[in-house]
This record gives structure tokens, C-alpha cells and sequence, in this order.
């Protein structure tokens, strides 16, 4: 699991974790603007890292946006950190589940397709993934180091899936092309959330997204 700093200064008090989706990078949050915030971005997930509460002791308030594969990745991560906010975006703690996320027959038809084509982004195609995450300097990742990443998470999520953290808001895309916005709804339902928002599975093209869950 990378672990990137994208904003880190000493008179900083509140921080902002993001925990990205499955084939994402950095460049997916770079163009969301957030002043006065450090900014921690997570990903690449073919092992994990249970984040400290110690070494983020210093910050008033840490706001979580886990979007996706990353909200399972946040369940296991961030149980001990004090989160303010902890925001689940287009995902749910259960990615591979016959009710409340994708079945695993779809994930390794999904991987074989990928391994065969040698591509892989965290969308539908690869117009969508040009229309809707930005450019950026940080590079892409081989298609195989993707479908390693894809095949770490769906073993380990539909061996050891669990509810640990409290949600403060759960965002499903109408357009979610990824994981059913029906299967989002039936999951979050169960904890009384559930917001829905016009996207697809990526849901950072319009910044409001995490903007306006952000205090002064």
C-alpha cells in the first residue's frame, strides 16, 4: 500500500486521508483544491498498512474519503485513527458480496479479460477513464501489476469482509458502472445511509464532492 503525502506543512491542524480505488493514483485528487488541509493519498494495494493513531496525533480533525475497493481497504486500515468524517464513495465494506457488491464470478471474468487485453483502469472503458480522471504526474501502473492488485483485494475481501468503522455518509453514483447502485443502496440502507449523486463510478470530476464535507 503507497502511502503519498500530497500536502504536509507543520502549521497544518486538519487532515485529509483519501483512500483511492482499486488501479487509481494520485491523479485522480489532484485537481480538488483544499487549503489549510495535509492531504495523505492511499493506494496500490497488493499489501496493507494499518495507519497509527500515534503518528497522526498532531491533526484537530482527519477527514476519510474512501471511494470503492478503498472502503474495504479503510476498514482494515483506519480503525484506530480519531476520523471526524469518514465518507464512503461509490463502494461498501463488502466489495465482494452476492448482495451488497460484485460477485466474484464478475471480478475474475474481469480480471481474465484484463490480463488478455493488457489494459486495466478502474472504469468502464477506457473513454470513460480519459473523460473523468484528470492527468497528472504521477505514471500509470503496468496492466499486470493492476490485475495483481485486483486479485490480492477480491481474496482477501471475500475471505475477511467486516462493518468496523462508523460512516458518516455513504455517496452512490447513479451512473456507477462498477459496482450496482441497487447493490449500494441495499447495503447502505442497512445502516440509514445512502446519498445519491449524478456520476459514474469515478466520483471526483466535480469537486464539491469532498469540498462541501469539509469544516472550517
Amino acid at each position: 500500500m503507497q502511502q503519498i503525502w500530497l500536502k504536509q506543512e507543520p502549521t497544518h491542524q486538519d487532515l485529509i486521508i483519501y483512500m483511492l480505488g482499486w488501479a487509481a493514483t494520485p491523479n485522480a485528487i489532484l485537481h480538488i483544491d483544499t487549503p489549510g488541509f495535509d492531504v495523505l493519498a492511499c493506494c496500490n494495494y497488493t499489501q496493507l498498512n494499518r495507519l497509527q493513531a500515534k503518528d497522526f496525533a498532531r491533526y484537530r480533525r482527519i477527514y476519510l474519503f474512501a471511494w470503492s475497493f478503498g472502503i474495504w481497504v479503510a476498514e482494515q486500515c483506519c480503525t484506530e485513527l480519531p476520523l471526524h468524517k469518514a465518507i464512503a464513495l461509490n463502494g461498501t465494506p463488502y466489495p465482494v458480496h452476492p448482495e451488497w457488491g460484485m460477485r466474484l464470478r464478475v471480478v475474475l471474468r474481469s480480471m481474465r479479460a484484463m490480463a488478455k487485453a493488457g489494459t486495466a483502469n478502474p472504469f468502464a472503458d477506457d473513454a470513460q477513464a480519459g473523460r473523468y480522471m484528470p492527468d497528472g504526474p504521477y505514471p500509470d501502473r503496468p496492466a499486470a501489476d493492476k490485475v495483481d492488485e485486483l486479485m490480492f483485494l477480491s481474496g482477501l475481501a471475500e475471505q475477511n469482509s467486516a462493518a468496523n468503522l462508523h460512516w458518516h455518509k455513504a455517496y452512490i453514483a447513479d451512473k456507477d458502472e462498477i459496482f450496482p447502485p441497487a447493490r449500494l443502496w441495499a447495503y447502505w440502507q442497512t445502516v440509514g445511509l445512502g446519498t445519491g449523486f449524478d456520476s459514474y463510478h469515478y466520483p471526483f470530476a466535480n469537486p464539491a464532492i469532498v469540498l462541501n464535507e469539509l469544516e472550517d
